[in-house]
């Protein structure tokens, strides 16, 4: 589906988070930080590896063009190729593991989202423009959940494939994820600070936030006059929230 016109990040109040909306930066951590043990865990199938080895074997063979090999020699898995596959599995995983990506959710108004990400619906949620022209918008990738761990081969990584299956790799997640709408922006190295993609359209308190942490974030923010500020309430009689004019 094409990106929305909005993304949010909720987040807790801390002093991270709060320069992190003043000074219009993102945190792009690895994926050895996230709550989930599974996210961008993803690797080639160990119970496929002898089609990964045939793929390795059918592009040196190709490269090289080697006498005396017949085809048929192609199917034969030889001594230290199940170490090589091992090998490149691992490198697989640990590129993976050492990318930068930050997280963004298509809701602003999902009550476990604020329960798990913004303190206990104490924190606040940033919504970021995400409409045509900016640069948010070519950047996000929807995340795709799934009921079953996608089975990857060495030759998923070739060319004209290689870009999905990467894909794969850090935009999977089990399905019991999807409540969330995410959607992620990645860099090729994790644990740094990156400038915001995008501007902030609005600061949104969270339902239980203090007076004083709505006062604090809205006087930070007191200068930046396109910022609008809003807050989350329980609707009454639901079991819902909804946003509204702070």
């Amino acid at each position: 589906m094409d990106a929305p016109e909005s993304l949010y990040r909720y987040q807790a109040l801390t002093a991270h988070s709060l320069a992190s909306v003043v000074n219009k930066t993102i945190w792009l951590a690895k994926p050895s930080t996230f709550n989930d043990p599974f996210d961008c865990a993803i690797t080639l199938d160990r119970q496929r590896y002898k089609q990964s080895v045939i793929h390795a074997i059918s592009v040196a063979m190709e490269r090289a063009k080697p006498a005396g090999l017949k085809p048929e020699h192609l199917h034969d898995v030889w001594p230290g190729d199940k170490e090589a596959f091992e090998q490149f599995r691992s490198n697989l995983a640990e590129m993976v593991q050492n990318l930068g990506v930050c997280s963004f959710s298509a809701t602003s108004t999902h009550l476990l989202m604020w329960s798990h990400y913004a303190n206990h619906h104490r924190g606040f949620c940033v919504e970021y423009d995400c409409r045509e022209g900016t640069q948010l918008r070519q950047l996000a990738h929807e995340v795709k959940y799934e009921d079953e761990v996608p089975s990857l081969t060495a030759a998923d990584f070739a060319p004209p494939k290689n870009e999905h299956a990467i894909d794969i790799l850090w935009l999977t997640k089990a399905k019991c994820w999807k409540y969330e709408e995410e959607w992620r922006v990645m860099t090729n190295e994790g644990n740094k600070v990156h400038q915001a993609p995008s501007q902030i359209l609005s600061v949104i308190f969270g339902a239980r936030m203090p007076e004083a942490d709505r006062f604090m974030l809205a006087y930070a923010l007191r200068h930046e006059s396109d910022i609008e500020f809003k807050e989350a309430r329980l609707k009454e009689g639901q079991f819902a929230i909804e946003v509204v004019p702070a």
